[in-house]
């Protein structure tokens, strides 16, 4: 009889366990089929994925805390158009100086006060 069989291997490495689920969603496109089945997902804490709708051209991407609780932010996926941006317009020949308003303010003043002074009173 060998008393190795007896006593525990104290000398073994720890057991570690592996997340195959987690490596995969690493390098690969996790597709959903609604924004239900999307926040149904389940995340462990303190994680972030992105959630890709198969039915419409949206992205849901989900975290979660450190205490687990998930939120969850919905994007559309809008097609970038390569048609070329207009530069703006050069409005400094329609708005008027701050010295031109006030000649403008003057000259109303003026016509208001001698319309005043024609008056008859009454």
């Amino acid at each position: 009889m060998a008393y190795n069989n007896y006593y525990p291997n104290y000398y073994q490495q720890p057991y570690q366990p592996t997340f195959p689920a987690n490596q995969q969603q690493q390098n690969s496109i996790i597709w959903v089929g609604s924004e239900m089945e999307a926040a149904n997902y389940l995340m462990a804490p303190n994680s972030a994925v992105a959630l890709w709708n198969s039915n419409s051209p949206c992205i849901y991407l989900k975290q979660t805390d450190a205490s687990g609780r998930p939120s969850m932010k919905t994007y559309d996926l809008v097609e970038r158009s390569n048609l070329p941006v207009e530069p703006p317009k050069d409005l400094s020949g329609e708005f008027v100086t701050r010295k031109e308003f006030e000649a403008l303010k003057g000259k109303i003043d003026d016509l208001t006060r001698k319309e005043s002074e024609h008056e008859p009173t009454v």
